[in-house]
């Protein structure tokens, strides 16, 4: 028979025995919950790669801005930059990196923030084993739960935003972190060596600086880590080492700081800032209803103030998993109330931003881990108390991933937004109002775009830049008209544009692969003149062709070089090797763009 145990640690551990039939609901509904986790990984990871894209996206313009002007200045001095009110210092290194071996394609950023999401869910699982000393179907649960939450399809932005290692980076570090200060804390009575517990103090410490220069947020770490040391009465030096470290990590960060315009003087009252704050969690469960997110936000905010005043005793039980998860609730909360000093002044609808889901998914999760150990350590008296708790969570879960497609349609549209903006950049097509997909400033994009071309960045390292001008048949063996299918929908001139160019839009699919198109390409006498993208939203073209198994089988593109009336023709690329051409459709009358 499975009985409930507790550790040295004061955590709830499993003894195992003879097989009982009250335990196996919860094995049952552990490995449910901790495949639905998996398959939130694998569905996010989908989410990545149909959304992607190689052109950079709002901040994300500063990595090209260097690169463009870094003769103007150094790397250290664009490394220490303010922006807005954040050090960046770290996330930096990434798109340096990003922009010296990969030549700004967002692919070495996406992977990085997956795999910093990642490192997160195996510093929680571990911190499950190792210091609650969780195990069976409560360690499967709890990671199951984990994964469920830092993977959710709700913080989309972040995943497919190259630029959003920042917002990945501090969670990650804060977990490193407060790990590092419980292992001090857990050996520190024990001198197995003449530096004893050191190396925890100073991972800790590390990985509070690491936090710190990854965002602002990251400095909230020190006040944090100085309470907790001494809450957790550890040595005079430990705690001088996190104050003085922090004390000087803070006038380092704030020299020559100056205050952003959002952070200014306002009008805002302080009943807007808890609004702010409470939505800004709440959102997590509602969409758009602030009324209803402020309330579920504030219900969370109570009981983290009275886990608060638990922490005392989680400290005299010697139980360092829940004392983790309470200093990772403050961050969270901490996070919500900077980030609502800095954004309210923007509506509290702003709070709602998936972006922000990164840090209030974090901060359910701790909550859900508490439950869950809390209702485990009751498995000897009310063995019915874990099994509740996980139908609740697995319920929950179910209910979130029937909405997974949400964010995903928004991912996918803004992906193949983004897409057709590159395209116009590699086209030298003037399309202000799609440029605004990159940037509020269409000129701004513009102004670099010799820069990349010249530097090959972005749209410009890979082959697609390349076919411009280039004989259709040298690069393509033309396929059979049955091989594909597709229409053209619409086609209109570019305003401004330096050379006759057109806006073309249809759809498009590849019947011999059962897929939509890599790519479109038009050909003027037998020259390629024009490029296009793949995977707009057209439910109605496929729900009109029964061969079509795809909604997002929308193109659009740009045809230029149109100097006289002419011909042309649209092909789409179709999936093979070597790559073949299928003509889709011909557009004849060009002679009112020709002067």
């Amino acid at each position: 028979m499975n009985t409930t145990a507790t550790t040295p640690s004061g955590e709830p551990a499993t003894t195992a025995g003879d097989s009982n039939a009250d335990t196996f609901p919860a094995k049952i509904l552990s490995y449910a919950i901790f495949l639905c986790g998996l398959s939130t990984v694998i569905l996010t990871a989908y989410l990545v790669v149909v959304s992607y894209t190689s052109l950079p996206h709002w901040d994300e313009w500063s990595q090209i801005d260097f690169a463009a002007n870094r003769a103007a200045q150094s790397a250290f001095d664009w490394l220490w930059s303010q922006h807005n009110q954040h050090r960046l210092v770290i996330p930096r290194l990434f798109l340096l990196s990003d922009l010296r071996w990969f030549r700004a394609t967002q692919v070495f950023l996406l992977a990085s923030i997956f795999v910093i999401q990642l490192l997160h869910l195996l510093l929680l699982g571990w911190s499950m084993r190792g210091l609650g000393r969780w195990r069976q179907e409560l360690w499967l649960t709890g990671t199951g739960m984990a994964a469920f939450c830092l993977f959710s399809p709700a913080q989309w932005e972040n995943f497919t935003w190259g630029f959003q290692t920042c917002f990945v980076l501090p969670g990650m570090f804060a977990t490193l972190s407060w790990i590092g200060l419980l292992l001090y804390w857990k050996h520190s009575k024990e001198e197995t060596g003449r530096n004893g517990p050191w190396k925890y103090l100073l991972l800790s410490i590390a990985a509070a600086l690491g936090a710190s220069y990854s965002l602002s947020n990251g400095n909230l770490l020190w006040p944090l880590l100085v309470g907790a040391a001494l809450l957790l009465r550890l040595r005079l030096a430990a705690v001088l080492s996190y104050a003085i470290t922090g004390a000087l990590s803070t006038a380092v960060y704030l020299n020559n700081y100056y205050r952003p315009p959002s952070m200014g003087p306002s009008a805002k009252t302080p009943a807007t800032f808890f609004k702010y704050v409470t939505a800004y969690f709440g959102s997590s469960w509602v969409s758009r209803n602030v009324p209803a997110a402020a309330l579920i936000g504030a219900g969370g905010i109570l009981v983290l103030l009275l886990l608060t005043l638990r922490l005392p005793s989680f400290v005299r039980e010697r139980r360092p998993f829940p004392v983790q998860l309470v200093l990772t609730l403050l961050f969270c909360l901490g996070t919500g109330m900077v980030t609502a000093l800095a954004r309210m002044v923007f509506g509290i609808p702003q709070a709602f931003s998936s972006r922000y889901q990164t840090v209030a998914l974090l901060f359910w999760c701790c909550m859900g881990l508490l439950l869950l150990g809390w209702a485990f350590s009751h498995g000897q008296t009310r063995k019915a108390d874990f099994v509740l708790v996980q139908v609740g969570l697995l319920t929950i879960m179910l209910f979130a991933s029937s909405r997974a497609g949400t964010p995903l349609a928004r991912a996918r549209l803004q992906g193949f937004q983004l897409n057709v903006a590159a395209t116009a950049l590699a086209m030298d097509a003037p399309d202000r109002e799609q440029l605004q997909w990159a940037d509020s400033q269409p000129d701004y994009v513009l102004s670099l775009v010799p820069a990349m071309r010249q530097q090959r960045l972005s749209v410009f390292a890979g082959p697609f830049a390349t076919l411009l001008g280039k004989p259709l048949g040298s690069l393509f063996s033309v396929a059979p008209s049955d091989d594909c299918a597709g229409r053209l929908e619409s086609s209109a001139a570019v305003p401004d544009a330096h050379r006759p160019t057109l806006k073309i839009t249809g759809w498009a699919w590849d019947n011999k692969h059962g897929r939509p198109p890599s790519e479109i390409v038009a050909a003027s006498n037998g020259i390629i003149t024009g490029l296009g993208v793949v995977g707009d939203y057209r439910p109605a073209a496929r729900m009109a062709n029964p061969r079509v198994r795809s909604d997002y089988i929308g193109f659009a593109g740009y045809v230029g070089e149109i100097t006289e009336p002419t011909t042309i023709s649209i092909y789409a690329v179709l999936a093979d090797r070597p790559a073949t051409a299928c003509l889709i459709a011909t557009l004849a009358d060009t002679s009112h763009l020709a002067q």
